[in-house]
């Protein structure tokens, strides 16, 4: 099964959802396998089922060994496939990053969040799992199941000028250091800047 980013303006990405019924069969794991693949191939920290146009509620997340997110010291979360995901709780303390995603490509913003939540889902094996995450993490198990109620970043950014296109984003600034967009508007400016002077 090979699977492909829908399109910014597919009606699935607006959707609800539907809750996943059978955890743990071979169709679930087949699927959430094309999915991890998907979220690989195009350099996601997280996926949710409806950006490859599947309206079920399945996400997987991701947050890899490195300092790049924009927090200090962020420790590491393998790749995990959680079945329909369901916030129990969210802290007080919220914060202020910037977000993008696989959807909306070349677009970034500014999104406020809870800093803390607790998670409660479905693992693989139809297992309920439950993860108290903060930091990176706790944003990005945000942002993908926000994809499951059919809700884009976008709509949470409160003030417009906190919208910006890739190429107005600082590509030093470690937040987006790996981001291949990113990665390519920085080679791009490499090239353009001019040979330093040479003494004779």
């Amino acid at each position: 099964m090979r699977l492909t980013l829908v399109d910014r303006e597919d009606p699935v990405l607006r959707q609800v959802a539907r809750p996943v019924p059978d955890a743990g069969s071979k169709r679930v794991r087949d699927l959430a396998r094309a999915l991890d693949e998907l979220r690989i191939e195009s350099g996601g920290m997280g996926l949710a089922a409806p950006q490859a146009g599947i309206s079920e509620r399945i996400i997987i997340v991701e947050v890899p060994e490195d300092d790049w997110v924009g927090y200090p010291e962020v420790p590491a979360f393998p790749a995990t496939v959680l079945l329909n995901p369901e916030i129990v709780w969210e802290s007080e303390e919220f914060v202020k990053l910037p977000e993008a995603c696989l959807s909306l490509p070349g677009l970034m913003g500014n999104v406020i969040r809870p800093s803390a939540i607790t998670v409660q889902a479905l693992d693989l094996e139809g297992d309920r799992v439950t993860i108290h995450a903060d930091r990176w993490l706790a944003r990005v198990l945000q942002h993908e199941i926000d994809h499951l109620d059919g809700v884009l970043y976008v709509d949470r950014v409160e003030d417009p000028h906190e919208l910006w296109y890739v190429e107005r984003v600082d590509v030093n600034d470690p937040v987006w250091s790996r981001n291949p967009q990113v990665l390519r508007l920085r080679e791009e400016l490499r090239r353009q800047q001019p040979a330093e002077p040479r003494m004779a």
